[in-house]
């Protein structure tokens, strides 16, 4: 298991980012979440944090070598940042939606990940 408490901050920023959507598309009308594009940046501000915050890269047995769960990210952060662009240009819930989708799905796919891969043996000594 190569989870950690890094893993926390990441489950917090992610839910961060999910709970400012939740109150976007229910109509809350607070400072910050009554504007689509203003909510949507903050829900991908948010979700890169809890990407770079919550990353084990340095437990990766080869930090060069790019394994299928590295390209699996990789697309959905394309699918994150289209739907950016999308909220941006066209002011909708819809995309917010989708842009905190993307950020939970990649939250718990990171977060299972870390749960079920061994620490290599030199992390586990450490």
């Amino acid at each position: 298991m190569i989870a950690s408490g890094r893993d926390i901050v990441g489950t917090a920023l992610a839910g961060g980012a999910v709970t400012l959507a939740w109150a976007h598309a229910a109509g809350l009308d607070r400072p910050l979440i009554d504007s689509a594009r203003t909510t949507a940046g903050l829900v991908y501000v948010l979700g890169v944090a809890a990407c770079a915050g919550g990353s084990a890269d340095s437990f990766e047995s080869d930090p060069q070598a790019k394994h299928w769960y590295h390209r699996v990210g990789g697309l959905l952060s394309i699918v994150a940042t289209v739907a950016l662009v999308w909220a941006l240009v066209t002011g909708t819930t819809g995309p917010v939606i989708v842009l905190a989708s993307v950020v939970a799905v990649k939250w718990l796919f990171a977060t299972l990940r870390h749960l079920v891969t061994p620490a290599p043996a030199a992390a586990a000594a450490a």
